[in-house]
């Protein structure tokens, strides 16, 4: 009977869900996994509940032919984002907006649309709405105030509260308030700015060193969704910095989902990750492996992840798949996620209601190294082992 025991460090994306309910949607959606994979799923206690912002569980999962061990563990940081979330309007629009704008104003936006007019669409989405929520505050406020030949500083105040009201209530339906305080933690991890960031970013690097180190698993992935991914190179990096050989004689996949990496890595004051990208693609044990899709607007679709960085040539493995979720999801669930780019920036580590060669879940829970999953889309297809299991 075939066994694998593998490790996941899993950096989660820019939501507030806390690692231990986080960890529940996985083991929920896990259980619908097995029905779709032919495999029993068992879910372990949570070892620990974000103890140094470091959650784990254990998972094993069996079938005819083989059975998986996986120990999991999803590293925190929602803390930090509710600190941007939580901070109370106006004050969050103003401490969150020019930061937003300075983006316009460094030439990263335009390093944006050459790279991926997606990405660059979902860039100027929160401009394009304050543009429409003042103008519509200017003339309604002018021709029902200024009509009555007040000067015009009362009609701009007017026009000006009105606008802060728009951007509060209509704002917060279309996601305009979410993106801009997701800009402003985007400047402040540019520059590096928020002390907690800085030392998160060494807390999380410490994680993975004793981690790896310890790790007598037979394979590693490293999961970086969206601004996790951002986190795991800056922590990988840490590490590869303190301990050069962390990765000799393992065998890593980098899981990279909808990454935001080059939301970083594009502007021109973030010197320190370009130096961060660099050193991860320098190890030759470890494999990348980047997963993206048209459905998501948030991330950099049909870009190679290196390629605007001017970084040609890598020591480590790159792998590419551009996938359509439309093929792993039922139309009622499909047709739900089309109605939210944040919940189509989600599904990457939601279940599959359909066999899919990119379901992360399958590579958490089941019979295949992330590396060959990467390197052979049809493996499961293919598989005697899974084959067996599908009976």
């Amino acid at each position: 009977m075939s066994h694998i025991n593998r490790l996941v460090l899993n950096f989660p994306g820019f939501e507030t869900t806390d690692a231990v309910h986080q960890i529940e949607r996985l083991s929920a959606g896990g259980q619908k996994t097995g029905k779709l994979w032919g495999f029993d799923l068992d879910v372990g206690k949570i070892a620990s509940k974000s103890q140094n912002h470091r959650t784990s569980i254990e998972f094993s999962s069996q079938a005819k032919e083989w059975t998986a061990k996986t120990t999991y563990i999803q590293f925190s940081w929602d803390d930090i984002i509710s600190k941007y979330e939580s901070m109370p309007y106006p004050q969050s629009f103003f401490a969150n907006f020019p930061k937003y704008l300075l983006f316009f104003l460094d030439g990263s936006v335009r390093k944006y649309a050459k790279a991926s007019k997606r990405y660059w669409g979902f860039t100027i989405y929160p401009m394009l709405l304050m543009i429409v929520f003042a103008i519509f505050s200017w003339f309604l406020m002018d021709f029902t105030i200024g009509q009555y030949g007040l000067h015009w500083g009362m009609t701009a105040i007017a026009a000006f509260v009105l606008f802060l009201g728009l951007c509060r209530f209509l704002g917060d339906k279309v996601y305009m308030n979410l993106s801009i305080n997701d800009w402003g933690f985007a400047r402040d991890l540019v520059t590096l700015s928020n002390p907690e960031i800085v030392k998160r970013n060494a807390l999380f690097a410490d994680h993975l060193i004793k981690e790896i180190t310890a790790s007598k698993h037979d394979e590693i992935i490293i999961v970086g969704h969206s601004f996790g991914s951002v986190w795991a190179v800056s922590a990988l990096a840490i590490a590869l910095e303190k301990k050069p050989n962390l990765l000799k004689n393992k065998r890593v996949t980098f899981l990279a989902l909808g990454s935001s990496l080059l939301k970083i890595a594009l502007v021109k004051k973030a010197k320190y990750f370009d130096k961060f990208v660099k050193l991860v693609l320098a190890e030759k044990n470890l494999l990348w492996h980047e997963i993206q899709t048209k459905t998501d607007f948030i991330s950099f679709y049909k870009t190679e992840p290196f390629e605007p960085m001017k970084i040609v040539e890598t020591v480590c493995d790159v792998i590419v798949s551009r996938v359509n979720f439309k093929h792993a999801l039922s139309p009622q669930r499909h047709s739900k996620m089309k109605k939210s780019m944040y919940l189509a920036h989600r599904q990457y580590i939601l279940y599959a209601d359909k066999r899919m060669h990119h379901d992360f879940q399958l590579r958490v829970f089941g019979p295949f190294y992330a590396d060959e999953l990467a390197r052979d889309p049809y493996l499961f297809e293919n598989n005697n082992l899974l084959s067996e299991a599908m009976d």
